[in-house]
């Protein structure tokens, strides 16, 4: 997908939670144990709204990894309408800063130098994942668009656990990864054993960051079917 077309993604997510029924805001999330939907919320507005994206996309022209500890976060957390409204401030304050900006701009990244495109597309796919989740808590699942769950998943695969690896420390073993909205091969690590994932696209993209594996078919042996899991929960606890 185009740099253009994950902003417009950012900005439905954005535009979905922002409709939310205020008496939902109570509502435990499942898939994001001790949340919730209004911790969502405030995960999403001041992680994503005002801390590394926003705060990187508008840092000096050079990748510099020093904007990170930059990040001023607020002492209290918003409730009820408030969180509502701070959400919708904050995460459309984001989206304006990335039409406004070059995606070719040199950044920092998670992973180290690169550019701001890195950043639109993780806000869509972050907000993404998290819609998902208050979907599900919610009992008002809608599937993603092939081409959105075909590029979470590519996204995954090539930034997501190379990154983690790299704070691992470990190999990766082999993932295979099928499912109907993929265009392209799908696939990390090499050597036996080898694990594949399959399943229809949106509950493809949930397994891979540790959601709703039941809803998938996992073949291969066990012990390498946690693996990713374990890469995702070192490298984005808390982020």
């Amino acid at each position: 997908m185009a740099p253009q077309e994950h902003i417009v993604w950012f900005e439905d997510n954005i535009a979905w939670f922002d409709s939310l029924d205020r008496s939902t805001l109570d509502r435990a999330v499942p898939n994001c144990p001790g949340w919730a939907v209004v911790d969502v919320l405030n995960h999403l507005s001041f992680g994503l709204g005002l801390a590394y994206p926003a705060a990187v996309v508008a840092g000096p022209t050079t990748a510099d990894e020093r904007v990170f500890a930059d990040v001023a976060w607020p002492s209290a957390r918003p409730v009820g309408a408030d969180a509502v409204r701070i959400f919708g401030e904050n995460m459309r304050s984001c989206a304006e800063l990335f039409r406004e900006t070059d995606p070719a701009k040199p950044c920092w990244t998670y992973a180290g130098p690169g550019v701001a495109a890195f950043w639109f597309r993780r806000a869509a796919i972050e907000t993404a994942l998290h819609r998902l989740d208050v979907e599900d808590a919610l009992d008002a699942a809608s599937p993603l668009a092939n081409d959105r769950a075909e590029d979470a998943i590519l996204e995954t695969l090539s930034f997501a656990f190379p990154f983690a690896a790299t704070l691992t420390k470990a190999p990766i073993g082999q993932l295979i990864v099928e499912s109907p909205c993929l265009t392209t091969e799908a696939s990390i690590g090499a050597g036996m054993p080898t694990t594949v994932l399959r399943g229809e696209p949106t509950d493809v993209v949930n397994a891979l960051w540790g959601r709703n594996l039941d809803r998938v078919s996992i073949d291969g042996d066990a012990a390498r079917s946690d693996e990713w899991l374990h890469l995702i929960e070192v490298a984005f606890a808390g982020r």
